[in-house]
């Protein structure tokens, strides 16, 4: 066996599709599928995806198999970063960012990246917070930066690096920043209003279901829109209320449309924070100044 099958066995596991692990390999799908035939023959035989699905899905040996393949991959990168300049680092350096935060970083900080390691080529993908964290465990990408609330478990397999703080605020097109007589809002007076909210998955909307919970309170949903600037289009112009970053609804074109509520009874503590292996790799200098940069650009906002 060799250590390209073994990729392609991990990129067809981790992406579900043969030719999504082709894009990921920059190879062609007949060419992964020899790559996977050749891993499963190099093994003995049998079977790493059960064929008589479809999609083709990994059997109880295919699962056992990928968490040996993953540490094989993880020792190997350790190898390439003891024969590798530590500082100039060469690749295909893979970032994954949760949604909502794409804008902090695509822009400055992975343009400083690139001027300073010009033999790096990066990928970027989008998830969640908590699917981020898997994928770093997993070896699917190199480091993350997410949102985390208190909800989140990240494993001692890896390293955490906080950069700064993020104020998730309730907005409104209707109301005012506190009642009439002054006082805050409370959950309560905000039961019967449709909540606009992203998709299951994301943790602000789980430390918002968790916070109605607790007050025995059901929370309307009248929509579930994928992405915050959505979401404030869809305020602005119909009422409701969002739960948002406060740094988007200040730079949110509709933002003269709507209003930030003082709710006593429910905040957020969310942190922005760099996700990566525990064990040194060759690309450490680059995650090291996309960090610093990060950092920088929210401490200046």
């Amino acid at each position: 066996m060799n250590i390209q099958d073994i990729q392609a066995f991990v990129a067809v596991a981790e992406t579900g599709s043969v030719n999504r692990a082709a894009v990921r390999l920059n190879l062609t799908q007949p060419a992964t599928t020899r790559r996977i035939q050749n891993f499963e023959a190099a093994l003995g035989g049998d079977p790493l995806f059960d064929r008589s699905v479809k999609p083709a899905i990994l059997t109880a040996y295919g699962n056992h198999v990928l968490e040996y393949c993953r540490r094989v991959l993880v020792a190997v990168a350790e190898l390439e970063a003891c024969a590798t300049s530590a500082t100039n680092p060469a690749g295909e350096l893979r970032v994954g960012v949760a949604h909502g935060l794409a804008e902090m970083v695509l822009t400055s900080p992975l343009d400083a990246v690139r001027r300073s390691f010009s033999l790096i080529r990066m990928q970027v993908s989008s998830n969640w917070s908590v699917g981020l964290i898997e994928e770093v465990r997993g070896g699917a990408i190199d480091c993350a930066v997410g949102l985390l609330t208190d909800a989140h478990t990240v494993p001692t397999s890896l390293l955490r690096v906080s950069l700064g703080s993020e104020l998730v605020v309730v907005v409104s097109s209707s109301r005012t920043s506190n009642r009439r007589d002054g006082s805050p809002w409370r959950l309560r007076d905000l039961s019967e209003e449709g909540w606009f909210l992203n998709p299951r998955g994301c943790g602000c909307r789980a430390a918002l279901e968790r916070a109605f919970d607790r007050h025995n309170l059901l929370i309307q949903v009248a929509a579930e829109v994928f992405g915050e600037d959505l979401q404030l289009s869809l305020l602005a112009h119909g009422g409701g209320l969002g739960l948002v970053p406060y740094r988007q609804f200040e730079r949110s074109p509709y933002r003269t449309h709507l209003q930030a509520l003082n709710v006593a009874d429910f905040q957020v503590s969310a942190t922005v924070t760099l996700i990566r292996n525990a064990v040194p790799g060759r690309f450490d200098p680059a995650i090291e100044l996309l960090a610093k940069e990060m950092k920088a650009k929210l401490d200046h906002n």
